[in-house]
């Protein structure tokens, strides 16, 4: 069986993606899936060895190179379209079944509506198990990052992600602070300060403040390792981002905290 599932463009709403492969793969497991995501979110499928071929697809592209995207997905047939976008794609390629054009949801949280479309063409799908965000050279290569900023525990850290994509979403750094401080206090645990080397000097300011208490490595790691971290924590506290999305999906113990954006639509 050969599928399509068309995903987005950010981190975070791949990530709320991953549960719809999972269930084709817990229902089709000798398929061939195929994956269209946008050129910054990629590396949160990369490792996954259910996806057979990801494809990128670049919204701000010309209409020459979309061109070259259709073509290239139009060198297969399809048993089945799943198109989490909404997008003309699949009207645009060889398939035998498809996701409906125009929807009406009942589900209001956007994990849950992607796994209902899935529903509209997969009735009875299996609950999904976990998705593979990272391998064991990933793992590995998170140890040895641990090593180099002389935190010595092999597991159970408390894991923070006080930055996110926008400012809007970013809870003020003092209160971050605050809450680790006292998250040290009452277990003595080691806290882990991840995101993007973007979110660097908000992690830096914390270090400045709590040293001893926190390890820095904003910029240090690709995300794949970050999942790693993750799934080995006792704790994640993240902003509403893509960590938030992550600790969910592996199972660890998960704040989100959502600042100006309400978190019916988006969170775990």
């Amino acid at each position: 069986m050969n599928i399509l599932v068309v995903t987005l463009s950010n981190f975070g709403d791949v990530i709320l993606t991953t549960p719809v492969i999972m269930a084709l793969v817990g229902k089709y497991p000798e398929a061939r899936i195929t994956a269209v995501v946008g050129p910054r979110a990629q590396s949160a499928l990369q490792r996954s060895p259910d996806i057979h071929k990801i494809v990128i697809y670049d919204k701000k592209a010309s209409f020459w190179k979309k061109l070259k995207f259709i073509l290239e997905l139009r060198k297969a047939k399809y048993d089945l379209v799943v198109d989490l976008r909404n997008t003309a794609i699949p009207f645009l390629v060889s398939c035998k079944k498809r996701t409906p054009l125009f929807r009406k949801f009942t589900q209001v949280n956007m994990r849950d509506r992607h796994l209902e479309m899935l529903e509209t063409v997969e009735p009875n799908i299996p609950a999904p198990s976990p998705f593979h965000f990272f391998n064991k050279a990933d793992e590995i290569f998170a140890m040895r990052a641990l090593e180099v900023a002389e935190v010595q525990e092999k597991s159970g850290w408390i894991l923070v992600a006080a930055g996110a994509a926008s400012e809007r979403k970013r809870w003020p750094v003092r209160y971050f602070k605050d809450v680790i401080r006292t998250l040290h206090e009452k277990t003595g645990k080691k806290v882990l300060l991840v995101g993007t080397v973007n979110e660097r000097p908000v992690a830096d300011s914390i270090l400045a403040e709590l040293p001893g208490i926190v390890g820095v490595l904003c910029g240090d790691l690709i995300l794949p390792e970050t999942v790693a971290l993750i799934a080995n924590a006792s704790l994640v506290v993240a902003n509403d981002s893509a960590i938030m999305h992550l600790g969910f999906e592996l199972g660890t113990p998960t704040v989100g905290i959502f600042w100006s954006d309400g978190p019916r639509k988006i969170r775990p």
